[in-house]
């Protein structure tokens, strides 16, 4: 008998949403080819991040046991690791790999139960973690700069949770079921190694249920030959309008919108597109297809275009606005995920990078350039600061001396006037200088990084400029 009521519920929720959807489409039958050519450019930056979220997890989490040396996946709700220090030769590790961090993540799916996540006594060591929604908003980053010393617990749980938690276990309340916890170490150097590693070990993710329980251990994941590894930005740019609004309106039904969603989500509704309901895009006039299809392209166009810089076209470009959590700047969103993945809070990390000395012309390894800080104008943070050259396929640029970086730990020369300049160049400089020498390769295109973690103030709301880059000859 409840198997029968069960039946029927499904079959009956089952033609709700096709009624529901067959109604959408015909309300979106009277709209102007215009506005559904505008309604599915927004539509598809608002929806973007949450797609490349899910395909990322979906890769991430197709594995049997987690790997503990280059972090490339583990089973939801455990952590892979990167455990090792990133080197040129050194492949799978992604673009633009951080040489001073060591990183840990996991993918967490916490709608049966809350998921405690354990953090060592950090003795002083710099970290930084945060965790991100399936819409890639950061509504947590416990770490050095917001919590105090020694070891703590959090309990990741779902908005709607409600239960009790050991004591002295904070609560991180996620706003949507499944999200991804990131977390960065930093390391002063090879000699730092065991022990950066030694405490990367120390952070645990165990569900409610287990937590300091006798016996209790992880279960093994699962692996799927037949999912595609083709990387996530690179799958969701391959579907088709039908297929992208499709698969938004099932994960926007799973994963809920965030309030200030609404305006969005009414346009969205007019093509017949609701979270939780089939889109049925074929029922669309034809017109209105063509018009969903221009859409989409102008959309994918706005999320290729890159976020606006805040200083200057050319040179180190700062970012225009905060990062991390964006209210309905659905816009800078999508673009700070399809070119940086998710984006920490400003507070925490600030990026800057450079393709282009200060002049607009491309760096090349061909000629010699300077980096200048004048006095006192290092760049203003309370963790650390430093500066990583890059070759022209986004890796570490393999040199005999395995220098990838100018770091603020790295003491650099300073002249009598008080200023620092850091050389960028094939040959290696006279010897006073090569302490703040980078080496760049003897000829092509690099790319310069500045990634400043617990920025100040001035670098946060734009007050400090990163110094220029002078070509030499």
């Amino acid at each position: 008998m409840n198997w029968r009521r069960a039946s029927l519920g499904l079959v009956l929720a089952c033609l709700t949403g096709w009624l529901a959807g067959g109604a959408h489409a015909q309300q979106a039958a009277i709209l102007d080819p215009g506005e559904a050519r505008a309604i599915a450019a927004d539509g598809y930056l608002y929806a973007y991040p949450m797609l490349v979220m899910e395909t990322a997890r979906r890769i991430q989490t197709n594995i049997v046991e987690p790997d503990t040396r280059l972090g490339e996946g583990a089973p939801v709700n455990r952590y892979t690791h990167m455990s090792r220090l990133p080197e040129a030769l050194l492949h799978g590790i992604g673009s633009t790999p951080d040489a001073d961090v060591l990183w840990s993540s996991l993918w967490f799916d916490v709608a049966r139960e809350p998921l405690i996540i354990e953090v060592p006594d950090a003795q002083g060591r710099y970290f930084m973690m945060m965790a991100a929604d399936m819409w890639s908003d950061v509504f947590a980053a416990p770490g050095t700069r917001t919590t105090p010393g020694g070891p703590q617990a959090y309990a990741i749980a779902a908005r709607d949770w409600r239960g009790t938690l050991p004591r002295g276990v904070e609560v991180l309340r996620a706003p949507t079921p499944s999200g991804w916890l990131h977390v960065r170490i930093a390391l002063a150097g090879s000699a730092d190694l065991a022990a950066a590693q030694a405490f990367q070990a120390g952070f645990l993710a165990t569900p409610l249920s287990a937590w300091r329980k006798k016996g209790a251990s992880p279960s093994p994941g699962t692996y799927n030959v037949a999912l595609p590894r083709t990387p996530p930005v690179e799958q969701v740019a391959s579907m088709s309008a039908a297929d992208y609004f499709a698969a938004f309106a099932e994960l926007a039904g799973r994963y809920p919108p965030h309030d200030n969603d609404t305006p969005i989500l009414q346009r969205l509704r007019r093509l017949g597109i609701v979270p939780g309901s089939r889109f049925e895009f074929a029922r669309l006039p034809a017109v209105l297809q063509a018009a969903v299809n221009e859409g989409v392209q102008a959309g994918q166009a706005r999320v290729r275009s890159g976020p606006e810089p805040r200083v200057g076209n050319a040179g180190l470009v700062m970012p225009m606005k905060r990062r991390g959590t964006y209210g309905t700047d659905y816009a800078l969103r999508a673009r700070s995920m399809r070119q940086a993945w998710v984006v920490p809070l400003s507070e925490d990390l600030i990026q800057a990078r450079a393709d282009t000395d200060s002049e607009g012309r491309q760096l090349d390894g061909s000629f010699r350039y300077e980096l200048r800080f004048e006095r006192l104008q290092q760049p203003p943070v309370r963790g650390f600061w430093t500066v990583t050259l890059y070759n022209d396929r986004e890796a570490l640029l393999d040199n005999m001396g395995n220098r990838y970086a100018v770091r603020a730990r790295d003491r650099i020369n300073m002249a009598a006037d008080g200023t620092a300049t850091i050389y960028l160049q094939y040959e290696t400089p006279l010897e006073d200088r090569v302490r703040n020498w980078l080496p760049s390769p003897q000829s092509g295109h690099f790319s310069l990084v500045l990634r400043l973690y617990w920025p100040d103030n001035a670098a946060v709301e734009g007050a400090w400029a990163p110094p220029s880059i002078r070509r030499i000859r």
